[in-house]
């Protein structure tokens, strides 16, 4: 069994393989249809974890922890498994408010789109590559608080930490998890997927930082192997498609899927990618507000040969304008 204090390289390139995902429904309220997006509070509820019994409850376990029960069902599902299937957990998480937020909400989408997203900054804010805000702060800081309180109602710590190698979800991840009393051999290591990043191109929020900088500013983050000093992903002139961002994010899932045992993961990431890993799994479309969390139990079946790779569309970003309009 991996753990999070070492993450193993690929066994197997993902090309050669890849994954069908099942969401399994019934067991967080924010997979079932029935749940209001946008009034669900995953802060009041639990995580969403639904209130159920399991086929791997005994009589004697009856008072034990919901979440305790839990993961002993997931994980006798993984010990009950076929060759090539597997169960994980999987917290996403949005990074907090930062400051290409607020910069988006001051000049508006439309302008934001045409003009100021491919700017590094003006009127005092630095976007490029965001950091949070004192808000994106105390939400991160939000997260936090909810893993300090289940934490002894037996929530399973993640086992492992993957986190955008953006500079606003590094920041979300350490104010969630870096200071929390966590069990021995389920420490705090954030490890860094080059794949799970927002749309990439055109908008300079979403150009990552050089890794040098990143290894000055966050010394404690681990990279995956082969991560290049400058970003070879992000491109002034074009903006990443929501189909290519989707298998963009298919590719990361199937490699976590391949290569880490782990069974509860922590992904802090970004909106839309987020929206895309949703859509890989089959789950519902499900908004999240910065700095939210949604966790999601899925089922992975190995599926031989190449996951299919969509044609090339043209950018998704509107033409740059010379001036923002009015």
């Amino acid at each position: 069994m991996a753990s999070s204090t070492q993450i193993p390289a690929p066994a197997e390139p993902p090309h050669k393989s890849h994954f069908k995902y099942t969401v399994q429904k019934g067991y967080f309220l924010q997979s079932e249809d029935s749940t209001d997006d946008k009034e669900f509070d995953f802060r009041k509820s639990n995580f969403g974890l639904i209130n159920r019994g399991y086929d791997t409850d005994h009589s004697a376990e009856e008072a034990e922890e919901q979440w305790k029960r839990f993961e002993r069902y997931v994980r006798t599902q993984n010990e009950s498994a076929k060759d090539g299937e597997f169960f994980k957990v999987l917290f996403l998480g949005r990074h907090g408010q930062g400051w290409h937020n607020v910069a988006e909400t001051k000049y508006g989408t439309e302008a934001w789109d045409c003009y100021w997203s491919a700017l590094d900054g003006a009127d005092g804010i630095i976007w490029a590559d965001a950091n949070l805000t004192s808000t994106g702060q105390e939400q991160a800081k939000d997260v936090r608080t909810l893993w300090k309180q289940q934490l002894p109602h037996g929530i399973p710590p993640p086992e492992t930490y993957y986190v955008s190698p953006l500079t606003r979800t590094i920041e979300t991840a350490d104010l969630s998890f870096q200071e929390l009393d966590l069990p021995p051999g389920k420490e705090y290591k954030p490890f860094i997927k080059e794949l799970l990043r927002e749309a990439l191109g055109v908008h300079t929020c979403d150009r990552r930082s050089a890794k040098s900088v990143i290894e000055k500013n966050f010394p404690h983050v681990t990279f995956e192997p082969g991560f290049s000093e400058d970003d070879e992903l992000w491109e002034a002139d074009y903006r990443e498609p929501r189909t290519a961002r989707r298998y963009r994010l298919a590719l990361l899932l199937d490699d976590v899927f391949a290569n880490d045992e782990n069974v509860f993961l922590s992904l802090t990431a970004h909106s839309g990618a987020i929206a895309s890993i949703l859509e890989v799994f089959g789950h519902r479309a499900f908004a999240l507000e910065t700095g939210g969390v949604i966790p999601v139990l899925v089922k992975a079946e190995k599926v031989r040969g190449e996951r299919e790779k969509p044609p090339k569309e043209p950018s998704a970003a509107p033409p740059l304008c010379d001036k923002p309009p009015q």
